[in-house]
């Protein structure tokens, strides 16, 4: 029995290994987003509480100086949210592209696995049929063994 032998196994090999530093990549690209998403909160909540200062500072009577600084603050810490949030919407693009390679790469080496699976059942196939042919070759031999010498048995007889 010929053992099965996929000439494209190396191909499988590098593609099942691309396969893995993509989703390595996209695991990296997910922690990143995570840090950038927790960096947006810590900003807007401290967006949040300059803008309620500031708010307390108008119902009090508060010097207009100290009120420039709080606007000034409010408005600073508004910028910082808007810079944030646009760093997370591209590191949220970025993990839909590295998605997207990493689908393809699966999509690519499931292509050669399923031929080899067709092509490791072709073989299955015909080592079954080269077994059936050797099984029939033996039957047939061992008829015409046994018919020859009870011929060659009764020729001698007569």
């Amino acid at each position: 029995m010929k053992k099965f032998k996929f000439r494209l196994q190396r191909v499988i090999d590098v593609r099942k290994t691309k396969e893995n530093e993509c989703q390595r990549e996209l695991s990296l690209s997910k922690e990143e987003l995570k840090r950038h998403e927790e960096e947006l909160e810590q900003e807007m909540a401290e967006s949040s509480e300059s803008e309620k200062k500031l708010r307390k500072a108008l119902k009090q009577k508060i010097n207009a100086g100290g009120l420039a600084a709080l606007h000034d603050y409010t408005t600073w810490t508004n910028k910082k949210v808007q810079l944030q949030s646009d760093r997370t919407e591209v590191q949220r693009l970025e993990v839909n592209l590295k998605r997207k390679t990493l689908i393809q790469a699966s999509k690519e080496k499931k292509v050669l696995e399923r031929l080899k699976e067709k092509r490791f059942a072709e073989h299955q196939d015909q080592q079954k049929k080269e077994d059936q042919a050797f099984m029939d070759e033996l039957g047939s031999r061992r008829i015409n063994g046994k018919y020859s010498r009870s011929k060659s048995n009764t020729n001698t007889e007569e």
